[in-house]
């Protein structure tokens, strides 16, 4: 073991172990994701990877976390920029899917994220954890909750199409999608009955 590798912190040890996990989901997939080719891109051994994340689950679980963290300080960065709080993180979610090119690695890890989730269903859960951390400010009035789910499926499916190929969206069309949340939507005006 060299020098640098004995001054490692435990965080940085964790946070390579799961840049590569991503690296070998994107290019291997959840099916070709093994523990052995994470350990074959990393400066150290198996056991210092199986000292952190001592199976597979554990790691996906990390990966789930570490992407989750990720989609969570984004789409709270878009909706800081919103000055109406009424509806903001689901206008944000919407944004940042439409906003964010998508790479072939993107699609590489998404496809992989999705894959993980549905072969091991409490990843599934995990997610959905993560999703709820960007919900939890969504209005609660019928109206502003519909309208917030329904940018949110928005988001998704345009985050579905850009994984699968499914439809060409153009840079354009992907703006047009915004003009759902013009001034006249209960999102952009406030809850029912709110006060002015």
């Amino acid at each position: 073991m060299d020098a640098q590798t004995r001054r490692r912190t435990p965080q940085a040890t964790r946070a390579e172990i799961i840049d590569m996990a991503i690296e070998v989901a994107a290019e291997k997939g959840a099916l070709g994701f093994t523990l052995d080719a994470v350990v074959a891109r990393l400066p150290f051994s198996k056991g210092a990877l199986l000292h952190h994340f001592p199976n597979k689950q554990v790691l996906l679980e990390g990966m789930i976390d570490h992407l989750g963290q990720m989609m969570v300080d984004e789409v709270m960065a878009e909706a800081a920029k919103d000055p109406e709080p009424y509806g903001r993180n689901a206008r944000a979610y919407l944004r940042t899917v439409v906003n964010d090119p998508v790479t072939p690695r993107d699609v590489s890890i998404g496809r992989a994220v999705l894959a993980a989730c549905a072969v091991r269903t409490p990843l599934a859960a995990r997610w959905k954890m993560w999703i709820a951390k960007i919900s939890a400010d969504d209005p609660t009035d019928p109206v502003g909750a519909d309208d917030a789910l329904m940018l949110r499926l928005m988001a998704d499916g345009l985050w579905m199409s850009d994984l699968f190929g499914t439809h060409e969206v153009s840079r354009e069309q992907r703006k047009a999608l915004l003009s759902f949340m013009t001034p006249g939507t209960q999102l952009r005006e406030g809850p029912v009955g709110a006060e002015a």
